[in-house]
Formats: structure tokens, sequence, C-alpha cells
């Protein structure tokens, strides 16, 4: 299976964010090879979502919520991503603020 790098992909997704008129910006750029990729999204409404980028026993790609629940408070959001890259800090991290909440990667 072909692996698209990082860059490549965050690239893609800022574009398309773009095109479908979702607010959405890079705030950390990562390793551009095979950096570990997280989307902030805030859906407007004092609901945030941290999803990670993860890899499936099959191969296949996977979005994951990594926060203790599915909606966190700002705060929490921004502490659980200050803490992924203090582990890991060739990330990148994607900040959608978007009223549907849409990820920006689960393009069609």
């Amino acid at each position: 299976m072909t692996r698209v790098k990082s860059a490549i992909l965050v690239s893609a997704a800022l574009r398309y964010a773009d095109k479908e008129l979702i607010d959405c910006v890079l705030v950390h750029r990562g390793d551009a090879d095979a950096g570990a990729i997280f989307v902030h999204i805030d859906a407007r409404d004092g609901r945030h979502q941290i999803l990670a980028r993860s890899l499936d026993f099959d191969g296949s790609y996977n979005w994951q919520v990594i926060t203790s629940t599915e909606w966190v408070d700002a705060d929490t959001a921004k502490t659980r991503l200050d803490r992924e890259l203090a582990q890991d800090p060739d990330a990148f991290v994607v900040e959608v603020s978007d009223p549907a909440a849409r990820n920006p990667f689960l393009m069609p």
C-alpha cells in the first residue's frame, strides 16, 4: 500500500477546506514525511474535539477522538494538544472552526 506523506495530506485538506468554506488553519507544522496529524475542531458553541489519525490493523487510516469524552471545553482541548506536542514535536496540528464540526480530512 502506498502511503501519502503527511505534508501532502495536510496541504490537500487545507485546500479542500478552503474550497468548502471551512475555516481551517495549520497551527503547527510537523515532519513532512511521517508526522502525526491532529485535528482540533471548534464547533463554535463551546464544544471542542481533538482527533488523531491512526492506522488500523487492516492498514487503513481512521480518525479517533483522543479527548476523555467526545466533546470538551477549549482549555481541556488545548491542554491535551500541548501534551501531545510535548511528546511528539514533529506532529501537525490543524485547527478547524466550523459550526458543523466538519473534518477536512474526510473528503468525499
